[in-house]
Order: structure tokens, then C-alpha cells, then sequence
């Protein structure tokens, strides 16, 4: 498990409003940390930070847009069901120890959380922030009133229980055998008002054409494409991929030459083919499918799109689209021209 810079920067906001530096426990704000670290980390600042509301401020403050290419994906489903099933594949608390899962009985839609691990004296904290986030996409997402909802955690309330009501505005029960949020089984199915099929349907959509191309390939390669289009929010370093396949960077390296590929070649055929697909399949502007494959800004895009293929972006745009990859690919080359 990893997680990405503005989960971070989201814990030192809120370790800020609950009075504290957060420097003083060595977050920078754009740190990548991984499982174990994020443990410590939770650890130290529950032994300094006192305020029993910190894991619901941290929850509430995770809006749509802090999830990055996650929080696109959710933010363009059609219905909470859609939006749910992106969560639970894609969240980004997910763990070999922890899991999100999603449940429908003919009256309610339940999602459930599991978390990775408990932090020391604190079993609570990790519950409450992922139903707080939680319930707080479900109220961007649904743009309306979900006062039918209601949380169950498995722990004891840790502060008096008016205050989860006040902050998090829904009915909060302890003590039960689980961590979940329910709601109204037939509300997943309502259409939702930031609905874009455009942007949710080819996330999906490429991702699992991808992951199945690559699922019949072999080799270290394979892997490493894998690992990338697995991540959440922004593509690996080398040194991450190489820890996440339980190896050393240079022997990644090492393999990849074997191959006669490398790690950054696998990153741009991967980049490539998303821009191409995004731009042949979707009405995503430039800039944005730039951004999708974590660009700075979409003039780098456009100079690495014609490195890849000798032709700008646009010109992909201005082709027939109705054509056959090939024929279209060779349209945009001689519009270059």
C-alpha cells in the first residue's frame, strides 16, 4: 500500500487545525509513504495530538479532487453503484491486510472496510477516516440530501457521540461486528449529477483491456506494466515497482536490460497508449488526458506525444475517428507532415 502526497498533505492540514506543526513529525508535502510508514506515522502524532476529532477532520477533508485520477473516476460514474465498485477496486487504503468490499440486500447497499491495520491505542482511527472520506465523496457525489444513510463502527465511541453526528450528519452506531456505511439499496441506481460516462467508462475500461494484454505476456516487463497501470493517482518511481515485485532497483534494471527494454521505455509505451486511446475514444481535452497520465502541464504532453509518434496530439483529434487504428494512426502521421 501506498500513498500518494495529497493524503499526506490532507493529515498535515489536519494535524495544523487541531493545533499542532506538522513539521515537528517530519511530513513534507510531498512524501510518498508506504504501509509501514504510514503506521509509524499514525503512531507518533496519536501520542502528541490529543484531539479525538483528528481521524473524522482528516475523513472529511478528503474531497474528490484530493484522489486525483481516482477521485476523476468517481466523480464521472453514472450512479453510486459504479462509483462504489471504483472505490472498492481502487481505494486507496487497500492492502494485502485490509479490503474494501460492497454488498447489496433487496434494502440496503452496504460498503464495508477493513482496515490494514490498527494503530497502537487508537483501533479507531483508521475506521473513522475512510468512513468519513467516505461519507463525504457519497455527499459530493450525490449532490442531494443522504440523511437515510447511516454508519456502524466496530469500536467504542472515543468522544461523546453527539460529535460524530455534528461532523460527520449522519446516525453513528458503536459497538457492532463491523466498520460499514449503509444506505437505501434502490439510491445506487439514481442517476448521478456529476455523472461523465466519458471519463468513467474509459478509465475502466482501458484498465482492464491493459491489464488482460498484459496478463498474457510474460516476464519482468510484464510485470512492471502491471505494477503501473495497478497504481493510484500517478505512475511508480523504479525504486517503488522493483519493492512492490520484491526486488532491488538495479536488479529491475538488470532484468528490463535482459529484456532489451527499460524501466522509462515501459512507462512511455504505457503513457503512449492510454493518450492514444483516451484521444481516439473520449472528448477529454488534450490538457486533461496530459494531466490523467501525469503531466505538468499539457505542453510536456504534447512534446512527449510526438516524440512517441512523430505527430502532435491534435492531429488525432482531427482525423476521422471512425477509421481503423492503423489507417487513423497513418492519417494523423501525413496531417503532421
Amino acid at each position: 500500500m501506498r500513498i500518494e502526497p495529497a493524503y499526506v498533505s490532507a493529515f498535515a492540514n489536519a494535524i495544523r487545525e487541531c493545533g499542532h506543526d506538522p513539521a515537528q513529525f517530519g511530513l513534507k508535502r510531498e512524501a510518498i509513504v508506504d504501509e509501514d510508514e504510514l503506521f509509524d506515522l499514525f503512531a507518533r502524532v496519536l501520542v502528541v495530538v490529543k484531539d479525538p476529532t483528528l481521524a473524522l477532520r482528516l475523513g472529511t477533508s478528503l474531497h474528490i479532487g484530493t484522489h486525483g485520477v481516482l477521485g476523476h473516476a468517481l466523480m464521472s460514474c453514472r450512479t453510486l453503484r459504479q462509483a462504489a465498485e471504483i472505490l472498492v477496486r481502487h481505494n486507496p487504503l487497500r492492502s494485502r491486510r485490509g479490503s474494501v468490499s460492497l454488498a447489496l440486500t433487496p434494502e440496503q447497499a452496504i460498503l464495508t472496510f477493513t482496515p490494514p491495520f490498527q494503530v497502537p491505542g487508537a483501533p479507531w482511527f483508521l475506521p473513522e477516516v475512510f468512513l468519513a472520506a467516505g461519507t463525504a465523496v457519497i455527499r459530493q457525489l450525490s449532490g442531494s440530501d443522504i440523511s437515510a444513510c447511516s454508519l456502524e463502527f466496530a469500536h467504542a465511541p472515543h468522544m461523546e457521540e453527539k460529535n460524530y453526528q455534528a461532523i460527520l450528519g449522519l446516525p453513528v452506531f458503536f459497538g457492532r461486528t463491523q466498520n460499514r456505511f449503509l444506505g437505501p439499496r434502490a439510491a445506487v441506481d439514481f442517476p448521478l449529477p456529476t455523472a461523465n460516462d466519458a471519463v468513467a467508462e474509459m478509465y475502466l475500461r482501458q484498465c482492464d483491456k491493459l491489464l488482460r494484454e498484459m496478463d498474457a505476456a510474460s516476464g519482468c516487463a510484464s510485470e512492471v506494466r502491471h505494477a503501473l497501470l495497478s497504481s493510484r493517482g500517478r505512475f511508480p518511481s523504479a525504486k517503488e515497482v522493483a519493492a512492490s515485485l520484491n526486488m532491488s532497483e538495479r536488479t529491475l534494471r538488470r532484468r528490463l536490460d535482459e529484456e532489451a527494454t527499460s524501466f522509462m521505455q515501459i512507462v512511455d509505451d504505457v503513457r503512449n497508449h492510454l493518450a492514444k486511446q483516451y484521444l481516439a475514444e473520449t472528448k477529454l481535452t488534450i490538457a486533461e488526458v496530459g494531466e490523467l497520465l501525469g503531466f505538468d502541464d499539457a505542453a510536456n504532453f504534447r512534446r512527449a506525444f510526438k516524440r512517441w509518434n512523430g505527430y502532435p496530439p491534435r492531429s488525432m483529434r482531427e482525423t476521422d475517428l471512425t477509421q481503423a487504428p492503423d489507417a487513423a494512426a497513418e492519417a494523423a502521421a501525413k496531417a503532421a507532415d
